[in-house]
């Protein structure tokens, strides 16, 4: 059945105006892709001037977790939407910042390089540095001048000062609350990551409710202004009622 429809729709596209229909079979698509590939690096098509005249437009996804050695094909779709965008906005004739960056520190990252056998930085400097060879060879239009890693000092000292100004102006504090727990991990859960009671990695393993102690951010003092501008907010209706 399955090798029926296909030669139905090879026939079809034969038969049918796509006269190219053999030729485009035989086009070398890896070739061309580093063709130009190699091309926008020489050039530093991508690169953003900072005294340039034209609009200024910012394009930001969010980043990616290098916990494993490389993208999945969600992954893949986000990023091209995004880069879809700043190449159209690029040729409205706006000054596009596109940068890319790795949400790189954590447990989760520790707990992928535990079960690596790896050291932690070597693991995940591995793994960011395959992310960054297949976004490129997906020819993602990223400026790469200006990658962000967040497990880097030069990143986290800026959390460190934040946190300490937010300290200083009592917007933090500690106290005892309930998360979830996953005793394979031995790290904490989101609960995007708890599937039925069970972890997401690990669906023999029950998720336990610990009490620890943790820091807090009083973003409930914000809490009516947040509320009131999300009507404003150009978001799908769904998400606008779960913020």
């Amino acid at each position: 059945m399955k090798k029926q429809s296909k030669e139905t729709i090879i026939n079809f596209a034969k038969t049918s105006k796509l006269k190219n229909f053999d030729s485009a079979q035989k086009i070398n698509f890896a070739k061309i892709e580093q063709k130009w590939q190699k091309k926008w690096e020489k050039k530093k098509a991508f690169e953003v001037r900072e005294n340039s005249k034209k609009k200024k437009y910012y394009v930001l996804e969010m980043f990616p977790y290098p916990s494993s050695y490389g993208l999945h094909m969600g992954h893949a779709l986000n990023y091209t939407i995004g880069d879809i965008y700043s190449r159209f906005k690029r040729m409205q004739g706006w000054n596009v910042l596109y940068p890319m960056g790795y949400d790189a520190f954590g447990l989760p990252a520790e707990n992928a390089a535990i079960k690596a056998g790896e050291h932690p930085k070597k693991y995940t400097e591995k793994s960011m540095a395959n992310f960054m060879k297949q976004q490129k060879s997906l020819g993602l239009s990223y400026d790469w001048t200006r990658v962000i890693k967040t497990c880097e000092p030069e990143y986290y000292k800026w959390n460190q000062y934040f946190f300490l100004k937010f300290l200083e102006a009592g917007l933090v504090y500690r106290k005892k609350a309930a998360v979830n727990y996953c005793p394979k991990c031995d790290t904490v859960l989101a609960n995007e990551q708890v599937h039925n009671g069970k972890c997401w990695r690990h669906e023999d393993t029950e998720v336990q409710i610990k009490h620890l102690e943790q820091w807090f951010i009083k973003t409930t003092k914000y809490a009516d202004e947040l509320l009131n501008h999300v009507k404003k907010l150009q978001w799908p209706e769904r998400i606008k009622i779960m913020q």
